[in-house]
């Protein structure tokens, strides 16, 4: 059942980008704009099999003692790319350490995770408010599909002997490391940008990376498809164009400033010439004898 949720609000949500974008196609930027560079560092948190906190919201709020345990240190970047005011494509990378106690059972797990995907993102604020690229403060989400990379050991929690595995298979070549799982990954997520207008804007980012397995504790339990993990990050965003980047068609020049710049009178003055045709100076002289007749 929480599965089959989290499959409809991930494609409910990759759909509603779809139709967002169809709409605002007259509103598209140039490949060479509205480009951005984020890097992020925050927490994880397990949402699976081996916990206690039995992955109810209310266990998962700042006001409760679960929403700080096993806090593991990782890091994402990225590189987006925005089509309009409100549509945007993202590359993520994201990777670091994940870790879960289950006390009734006496056992934890830690484990090394990394996934990269392909996400869009959508612009609430636009989206509600109208475009504007003025506006300080932005909320965000996204949402996409990738692949992850995941090795875990379980241990005893008195102990701290290993209980099992997952993800150390057979080298595929003499001498390189134990090949880790790879599975598909559903990352989604919310953010809110501060100094948006800026080109460099402070981004703080909440991750839910919905990992197809559930072996991802090494616990793996019949019934269950999927096993999460959570990141809390706050993050620098620079964003910049492109000068010069072009994606097919003519190379047209064109003119963005003021009307008193030199290149832009001359372009102007062009223009003027190009108009001042033969057939112009007719089409001129029937409208001023038209407005005599008229007055």
């Amino acid at each position: 059942m929480r599965e089959g949720l989290y499959r409809f609000i991930f494609f409910g949500f990759i759909l509603s980008i779809i139709f967002s974008s169809i709409h605002v196609q007259a509103q598209n930027y140039r490949l060479s704009q509205q480009w951005k560079l984020g890097a992020y560092i925050g927490a994880t948190k397990f949402y699976g099999d081996l916990t206690d906190n039995s992955n109810s919201i209310l266990n998962n709020t700042p006001f409760s003692s679960f929403f700080y345990e096993d806090r593991k240190l990782a890091g994402s970047f990225y590189i987006e790319k925005w089509i309009n005011p409100f549509v945007g494509i993202r590359g993520m990378f994201f990777g670091g350490s994940v870790k879960s106690t289950q006390e009734s059972s006496k056992q934890y797990f830690e484990a090394n995770y990394y996934d990269y995907s392909l996400l869009l993102t959508l612009d609430f604020t636009s989206m509600i408010w109208g475009a504007d690229n003025g506006r300080n403060i932005s909320i965000y989400g996204f949402g996409g599909i990738g692949l992850s990379e995941s090795q875990t050991l379980k241990y005893d929690l008195t102990s701290g002997s290993i209980l099992a595995t997952n993800g150390f298979g057979e080298p595929k070549r003499e001498g390189s490391g134990r090949r880790p799982m790879t599975e598909t990954v559903f990352p989604v997520g919310l953010g809110i940008s501060l100094f948006a207008s800026n080109p460099l804007s402070v981004n703080i980012e909440g991750h839910l990376h919905y990992v197809a397995t559930n072996k991802l504790d090494a616990t793996p339990v019949d019934g269950t498809n999927f096993e999460s993990v959570g990141f809390i990050s706050v993050g620098i965003v620079y964003s910049f164009n492109i000068k010069g980047l072009r994606f097919g068609g003519r190379n047209y020049q064109t003119f963005e400033g003021r009307s008193n710049e030199p290149a832009l009178r001359e372009f102007n003055k062009r223009k003027r010439v190009v108009m001042n045709t033969k057939m112009n100076r007719k089409a001129m002289k029937k409208r001023k004898k038209f407005r005599h007749q008229r007055y």
